[in-house]
């Protein structure tokens, strides 16, 4: 590998600030507490606390996903035409703060009406609301890495920080809910309080990582650029933007299937209390934060796509394995979740450090900065494909005959190994294909930069 001096000639590569790092990672605490929260307990909440079918509460959380498609992209383009003394990005964490925390705590009020379909609207009109809320915050806030540095590893490094506070905010969601949940009360008090908690937790993170990053490098507004819905087309042109993001999307796909599956298959699978998930999120995601600074190792060692292709392998490896474990294997399963754990913060790391690499080949071809445009179509692309997750889990509960309210049949265990090993483990293996022609290595970006210079 080139030394740094060789690769920048204008001298040595600017390292960012480690305090700024360090805020940035927190930013990203509350926002996965928002995925968490709602990528693992929402869908329980309704079917569970809720008593909603499982095919109309997956249905449920699929269509306020579907917005995000569309508001995404939209706030990408109002971020990059923003003009404030805080940048482009910043104003968004600084006024949407409390609009996000309050938006996560009207999805758990848990309403009484009688009719299950109204119980089912509300709940998803509310999570529309919470998803709203969450694009104003994250868009801007994910195309802050690509303003931050324009070194192919010190992105890395930046975004290794994000991953950190990232499974910070996992570790936290997953470990503390359901206990939460029992402080509370239990039930639908218990997820009430438990949104109180997490709310307020949301808005003051979003406002420190503000406040933190208040001397992080930013780039001024482009003075001419297409309208929005030309700069997506122009996007979508982006030959290794689309085969990232593709690869992503199957395999974000697979991960919400997971994320909505493992409080079933711990309850009805390894027939364990719903509070153990206070012991498998520990393994799982602090096992993903001690990885991180390694796979840095190693993604500077190999590269990113080569380290990247080795995470994606131990999960799908993983998952297969946990399809034959037994309840009564408790140690072995342990041990797999600490292996997937591994894989996991892979998944993590890279795509995010991959993604700022390909606004500079879009800037190579149309000389313009349009991180906030990319950002947002990757963030629509990343919830379309998370929220497909609970539907597919829904719907495999419904036809393996789940009982939400009473003893389960002898197929809802297999219905659910299927659907929680199975189904991501496919789409994984599935992504390796469109990432196969994913390009951008370290020597590759180099040259696409030394373009942009006019070098």
């Amino acid at each position: 590998m080139k030394p740094a001096t060789q690769k920048a000639p204008s001298g040595a590569v600017k390292k960012v600030a480690t305090s700024i790092k360090l805020a940035y990672g927190f930013g990203d605490i509350g926002s996965n507490i928002f995925i968490v929260t709602s990528g693992f307990f929402l869908l329980f909440f309704l079917t569970n606390v809720l008593g909603i079918n499982p095919a109309l509460a997956g249905l449920a959380l699929l269509f306020p996903k579907l917005w995000d498609v569309v508001s995404d992209p939209i706030m990408g383009a109002i971020s990059d035409r923003t003009r404030s003394r805080w940048g482009r990005r910043r104003p968004y964490l600084l006024f949407g703060a409390l609009p996000f925390g309050l938006s996560f705590f009207v999805m758990f009020l848990a309403p009484g009406y009688e009719s299950e379909s109204a119980r089912a609207l509300h709940v998803a009109l509310m999570f529309a609301l919470g998803c709203t809320a969450f694009t104003i915050i994250n868009v801007p806030y994910s195309s802050m890495v690509a303003e931050m540095s324009d070194d192919y590893n010190e992105r890395m490094s930046i975004t290794s920080f994000r991953m950190i506070g990232s499974s910070i905010g996992v570790l936290a969601a997953g470990g503390l809910s359901m206990p939460l949940v029992e402080m509370g009360g239990g039930g639908a008090a218990g997820f009430r309080f438990m949104g109180i908690v997490f709310g307020t937790a949301i808005a003051l993170i979003t406002l420190v990582c503000f406040w933190g990053t208040r001397r992080a490098k930013t780039l001024p507004v482009a003075e001419l650029a297409p309208p929005a819905g030309e700069q997506v087309r122009i996007a979508l042109k982006n030959r290794p933007f689309i085969m990232l993001m593709a690869s992503y999307m199957l395999q974000s796909t697979g991960i919400g299937v997971l994320m909505a599956g493992l409080i079933y298959f711990i309850k009805h699978v390894m027939e364990l209390p719903e509070t153990s998930m206070g012991v498998v999120f520990p393994i799982l995601f602090g096992t993903a934060i001690v990885f991180i600074p390694v796979w840095v190792k190693i993604g500077k060692k190999l590269g990113k796509i080569r380290a990247y292709r080795i995470g994606l392998a131990i999960i799908a490896v993983m998952l297969v394995s946990t399809f034959f474990t037994q309840a009564s294997q408790l140690t072995l399963f342990y041990v797999q979740v600490f292996l997937l754990g591994i894989g996991f913060s892979s998944f993590q790391l890279f795509p995010f450090s991959m993604l700022p690499d390909t606004i500079e080949y879009d800037e190579m071809k149309s000389g313009m900065r349009r991180e906030g445009i990319f950002s947002g179509v990757w963030a629509s692309g990343q919830k379309m494909a998370y929220s497909v997750g609970p539907g597919i889990m829904g719907f495999a509960l419904a036809l393996s005959g789940f009982n939400a309210g009473g003893p389960q049949g002898e197929n809802v265990a297999t219905g659910i190994r299927v659907a929680f090993c199975l189904i991501p483990a496919a789409a994984l293996l599935l992504s390796f294909i469109p990432f196969g022609a994913y390009d951008l290595t370290e020597e590759k970006f180099e040259e696409i930069k030394r373009k942009i210079a006019g070098k």
